[in-house]
């Protein structure tokens, strides 16, 4: 797939190779952008040899509940720091010698992996000792066994193992284990919404091979030096900094601060990154978190457009690594950062979560889909330690009011940064970053959100509301539209339509006197001159949606969303294009001017559409790729509440080189039977090699319904 050398991952340091333990030592003056110093310290590695036979079965490898020992490493005595805590093989017969040993530096099967020795190396200035993790209470295995040396040392990572996901207790923490390919989400999906549904802690122990995997299982018997700080930076959060970190830039100071430095520069007990992305990246003003990994590709898999050989979005020297983050926790809060195997839409050699598992973290908390998370889950994040061993667990419970569904989830078990014993950083008085420092003193606690309501504003995708097939717009959800429209603050004052909404949203008001309303002489002219005007008041929305692709009004599913509450979801018939569930739920705005909007969405691709309640309902058929250069057909099929016309398009991201044909399409439609439209989308040879998504819109009656369709641009034949 790839017709063009892909650039190399962002560099740590050239890896200490077998049978070396000397590291490239840190400069005396400032570091070369994007590269990593290691302190003067590697990884102890063994000479090369040949792999071994898989050892015997692992854990959940019978039908049968089997009862774990006890942990191999429990009773070691903490480290003294006089020596290094993990210890490095290529061979798996002495690696299996080194976990029967039972003592000494932890040991981590590499084999060909040199590349996993930059972040041993990292994880020396992490972690000062050993600590018995609190296990989960009941493990499965995906996959296949593991080797005897590696099942040894994960088994005491739960109390008990079943053989498969079908076996679990109705109660109790949960930990799924499996290499990333293993870990498919259409096999463990059920698994995560049914825990999520329960309220039940889930963790993930994985890593993009078994190399890796032994790597995250090795960390979670490390325990984390004391008194490093807690940290969150943000490209998206304009509040004050909350005083249980220690650093906390925000947006402003993202986008003036060096974040490499920051981020890189210092051992991190906890830190969350919270910024606008998607699987392979996480934005930070200038700056990007990349997942871009030394590791092979997948062949025949997509990439970003680095795989192409065409260089980042953003510079070179502003990527940061994630696996070269100096941290036991990390968060990694941008839509889609730990998507499942078979969800993802790039080769897992750029999947931003593998990428920092392969690093120092010992946990690490990502999204499996589309997350509107914010402050509040930061906060949430933040004031964890006693959310019963899952940080991921607060994240979602707090989210729940607008991602009624499993977004965050935790790879590794509680981090040691959480242990009971572990104390509270002193806060980071330092001036020489310029960043701020969160402390105590003269701030109080943020007030917790409004606790969700389950089933607040549960209902149907077009809602019930009588007489939608009647020949004029039902003046109740009308004048709902309009209010939002109007008086939500979605709209600034000077947007160019507000004068002909507000006359309109004047007459809904007048003419809804009941003298008129039940006066039938009266009714009928009135209810006309609305219609009219509500339908040339649709097509001007429709052409500046066509037009303009940041139109304010197309951000009404955020900005709704943010402000309202979010029902229980449902079940729809229909599955996504992807060929995955779908479920829908209502969000009801928690004042009147929020109107009421609908989300529906999908495990894989997030979410899939939001429009008003009551609004069309559209049904998009187009290809998973298309090459650069060529056309993508798009039908579109829409169904409407009531008679009249409908107004449909779609809008482009601004990063897509491409051109919609035609621009606008206007269909008669009859209420309840599907509405048939046809557009091309025109992609320029020079297109770039990359996921994309395009989005089909239609506009009755000032309600609007807004669909996101994924796609990927290969490179042109």
């Amino acid at each position: 797939m790839n017709t063009a050398p892909a650039l190399t991952a962002p560099a740590l340091t050239a890896p200490a190779r077998p049978g070396t333990s000397a590291a490239v030592p840190a400069p005396a003056g400032p570091r070369p952008a994007n590269t990593l110093t290691l302190n003067g310290r590697s990884a102890p590695a063994n000479t090369p040899a040949a792999t071994g036979p898989a050892g015997p079965a692992a854990p959940g490898g019978t039908s049968d509940t089997v009862t774990t020992p006890a942990p191999a490493y429990a009773g070691t005595a903490a480290g003294t720091g006089q020596g290094p805590l993990f210890a490095a093989y290529t061979s798996l017969d002495d690696y299996t010698r080194a976990v029967a040993r039972g003592r000494g530096p932890l040991p981590v099967f590499t084999g060909p992996r040199t590349d996993l020795l930059d972040g041993i190396a990292l994880a020396e200035d992490v972690y000062s000792g050993l600590r018995t993790p609190e296990p989960c209470d009941t493990g499965v295995l995906a996959g296949g066994p593991l080797p005897a040396a590696l099942n040894a040392l994960i088994r005491p990572l739960a109390r008990q193992w079943v053989s498969s996901p079908d076996d679990l207790p109705a109660t109790g923490s949960v930990l799924l284990v499996g290499e990333y390919a293993h870990l498919r989400a259409d096999a463990v999906q059920h698994v995560l919404d049914a825990a999520h549904a329960t309220g039940r802690p889930l963790s993930l122990l994985t890593g993009r091979d078994l190399h890796s995997l032994s790597w995250t299982a090795a960390k979670q018997y490390a325990r984390v030096v004391p008194h490093a700080p807690v940290g969150v930076l943000s490209e998206l959060d304009t509040a004050a900094p909350a005083p249980q970190a220690d650093v906390w830039l925000g947006a402003d100071d993202v986008h003036r601060l060096d974040v490499q430095q920051i981020a890189l520069g210092r051992v991190w007990r906890r830190v969350l990154f919270h910024g606008n992305g998607k699987d392979d990246q996480l934005n930070l003003g200038r700056f990007t978190l990349c997942g871009a990994s030394p590791a092979a590709p997948a062949p025949g898999m997509p990439g970003p457009r680095c795989a192409y050989g065409l260089g980042c979005t953003k510079p070179q020297d502003k990527l940061i690594p994630a696996r070269g983050i100096r941290t036991a926790e990390l968060v990694l809060a941008n839509c889609f950062s730990g998507a499942l195997a078979g969800h993802a839409m790039y080769d897992p050699k750029y999947l931003i979560l593998l990428d920092a598992l392969d690093g120092p973290a010992q946990t690490v908390i990502a999204t499996l889909t589309a997350c509107d998370g914010q402050r509040p889950e930061n906060l949430a994040w933040l004031t964890a330690a006693g959310a019963a061993g899952s940080a991921a667990l607060a994240m979602n419970h707090r989210l729940q009011d607008i991602n009624p569904y499993p977004a965050f989830v935790q790879t590794g078990l509680q981090s040691s940064a959480l242990d009971p014993a572990r104390p509270h950083s002193p806060a980071d008085t330092s001036t020489d970053t310029g960043t701020r420092t969160a402390t105590a003193a003269g701030r109080a606690r943020e007030a917790s959100p409004d606790a969700p309501a389950d089933t607040a504003g549960g209902g149907s995708e077009t809602g019930s509301e009588p007489g939608t097939a009647a020949p004029h717009p039902p003046l109740h959800r009308l004048g709902a539209r309009l209010s939002g429209l109007l008086d939500s603050g979605l709209l600034g004052p000077d947007y160019p339509l507000r004068p002909r909404l507000r006359a309109l949203a004047d007459t809904v008001l007048r003419d809804a006197v009941r003298t008129v309303a039940r006066s039938a002489p009266d009714a009928g002219p009135a209810l006309a001159a609305i219609a009219a005007e509500t339908r040339s008041l649709d097509l001007a929305l429709a052409h500046r949606f066509a037009k303009h692709h940041d139109d304010p009004a197309l951000a009404f599913p955020t900005y709704f969303g943010e402000r309202s509450t979010a029902g229980t979801p449902r079940a729809l018939d229909t599955p996504c294009a992807c060929g995955r569930p779908l479920r829908s739920y209502r969000r009801q705005g928690r004042v009147p001017a929020i109107a009421d909007t609908v989300q529906t969405v999908c495990a894989r691709c997030g979410d899939v559409a939001n429009a008003h309640t009551g609004a069309v309902a559209l049904h998009v058929k187009a290809p998973a790729e298309a090459a650069a250069g060529s056309t993508l057909h798009v039908v579109v099929e829409a169904v409407a509440p009531r008679d009249g016309t409908l107004n449909l398009g779609i809008v482009l991201p601004l990063y897509l080189d491409a051109r919609v044909g035609p621009v606008l399409r206007r269909v008669d439609a009859v209420a309840g039977r599907r509405a048939h439209a046809e557009f091309t989308l025109d992609l320029a040879p020079q297109a770039t090699p990359q996921a994309y998504y395009f989005c089909p819109f239609a506009v009755q009656d000032l309600g609007m319904s807004v669909s996101r369709v994924h796609f990927t641009v290969l490179p042109r034949r």
